[in-house]
C-alpha cells in the first residue's frame, strides 16, 4: 500500500473515531435530558452520578475508548462471489436503489452509493456510504458492517440466480 494511502485511511479513521465520540456524548447527553424532563432524573448532576460532575471525565474516557475501536468493528472491506468479468452496474445500481442507495460516482472500476434522505443518513451519521470496486482478482464492497454483509449476499443471491 502507498503512503499516502494508508496516510489517508489513518485520517479517514480519526475522524470517525472523533465522530463517533461526539455521537456518544451527545446521545447520553440526550438521553439524561430526556430522563430529568420525565422527571426519572434529578435535575442536580451530583445526585446522577455517583462521584457527582467526577464522573464526567470517567464517561469521556470510556467514549474515547470505544470510539477509538468502533470504527474497526464497523467498517468493513469484503469481497463479492461474482464472476469479476461480468458487468454488474446495472443490478447493482437497482439492487442498491431498491434499498434507498442512490449512485453517488462512478469510475470505471469503481461505484459510490449514498443513503436517501437526510432522516436516515443522519441517523448512520453520513457513514452511509457503499463502495464498489472491480479488480483483477473480483469485486469488493466496502462500508457499514451491517449494510456490507445484507448487500454482499444479496448481490451474490441475484448474481448466483441469473447464473442458474
Amino acid at each position: 500500500m502507498r503512503l499516502g494511502a494508508c496516510k489517508f485511511k489513518a485520517m479517514k479513521y480519526l475522524i470517525r473515531s472523533i465522530k463517533y465520540f461526539f455521537y456518544f456524548a451527545i446521545l447520553t447527553s440526550l438521553i439524561l435530558l430526556v430522563l430529568i424532563y420525565l422527571g426519572m432524573a434529578d435535575a442536580n448532576i451530583e445526585n446522577n452520578f455517583e462521584g457527582g460532575s467526577n464522573a464526567f471525565w470517567k464517561m469521556g474516557l470510556f467514549f474515547a475508548a470505544v470510539a477509538a475501536v468502533y470504527p474497526k468493528l464497523a467498517f468493513i472491506n469484503r469481497r463479492l462471489y461474482i464472476d469479476p468479468s461480468a458487468d454488474i452496474t446495472p443490478v447493482v445500481t437497482d439492487y442498491l436503489r431498491e434499498h434507498r442507495y442512490v449512485l453517488e460516482n462512478q469510475t470505471e472500476d469503481t461505484m459510490t452509493f449514498r443513503l436517501k434522505g437526510f432522516g436516515p443518513r443522519l441517523i448512520k451519521m453520513y457513514e452511509d456510504r457503499i463502495t464498489i470496486v472491480r479488480t483483477a482478482e473480483g469485486y469488493y464492497m466496502e462500508g457499514l458492517r451491517k449494510d456490507v454483509l445484507r448487500f454482499a449476499s444479496g448481490l451474490e443471491y441475484k448474481f448466483q440466480d441469473k447464473e442458474d
